[in-house]
Parts: structure tokens; C-alpha cells; sequence
């Protein structure tokens, strides 16, 4: 049986449309706990920004080639590894994205009106990126799912 890449992917997508502040959420926390160790605010946007860039464009990758690795899965082992997969991507997705519309300064110091919510647009503008992928992973790969 074949696998619907896109069907759990659009599940997901659905809760990343409603709740796309939970991952924004994460990244303020993150810079927060960074900052309480010592690291400058702007530094660690700069650093989430190179680090996300990376994640997004390796972690399809590697997803990719453990897919076109495998013959055969069990249907929710592979719902797991799409849904990690999903999360991960769309979170690095709406890091890497959100440094064409706002800066670090502005982030850390607030200014020019923006108050995070552009976080919230990049997160809903990484949703169709996610369905192209799923769309890649369903036609070139050959992952036959067991039950």
C-alpha cells in the first residue's frame, strides 16, 4: 500500500494554520533562555537564522534519503517520522524566512511597529513549502507502507 504523504501533511498543516504562534512562542523562549546565560539578544537571532537556514535545507535532504533507503515501514512509524519531520522543517522554515521581514534588533528591542507577528506570517508561509515536499517524498520514493 502506498503512502499519502500529503493527506498527513495537510493534517498537519491544518493545526500549523491555527496555531502558528506555539512554534514563534518556542523561538522567544529560546532567544529568553539564551539570553539569561549570557548571550546577546541580536547575536542569538543571527545564530537561529544561519542555524535555520541549515536545518532547512539539509533536513529535507536527510529525510529524503531515509525514505529512498527503505523498502518497506509501518504505517505509524512513518506518520511519526513525517510528523517529526513536519514540525522541524516548518519551525526552521519560519525562522529562516522571518529575516526578510524584520531584523534582530528589531526583534530584541521593538520598533517599527512589528511586534513578532510577521513570526506568524513566515510560519504560515513555510505551510505550502511543506506540502511540496510531501508532494517530492510521494512521487520519488518508494516506501511501501506495512500494516
Amino acid at each position: 500500500m502506498e503512502y499519502n504523504y500529503i493527506k498527513s501533511t495537510m493534517i498537519f498543516c491544518i493545526a500549523g494554520f491555527i496555531l502558528p504562534a506555539i512554534t514563534a512562542i518556542l523561538l522567544v523562549l529560546s532567544q529568553i533562555g539564551l539570553q539569561n546565560i549570557g548571550i546577546e539578544c541580536t547575536i542569538a537571532w543571527k545564530t537561529f537564522w544561519v542555524l535555520s537556514w541549515i536545518g532547512m535545507i539539509v533536513l529535507p535532504i536527510m529525510f529524503f534519503r531515509y525514505l529512498k533507503g527503505k523498502e518497506e515501514m509501518g504505517n505509524e512509524k512513518l506518520n511519526a517520522y513525517l510528523f517529526f519531520f513536519n514540525f522541524f522543517e516548518y519551525f526552521c522554515i519560519q525562522t529562516a524566512l522571518s529575516i526578510f521581514f524584520t531584523t534582530s534588533n528589531t526583534l530584541c528591542h521593538g520598533s517599527d511597529g512589528q511586534n513578532g507577528l510577521e513570526l506568524v506570517l513566515t510560519a504560515w508561509m513555510s505551510l505550502p513549502i511543506l506540502i511540496i515536499f510531501s508532494y517530492i517524498f510521494k512521487h520519488y520514493t518508494e516506501v511501501t507502507v506495512i500494516k
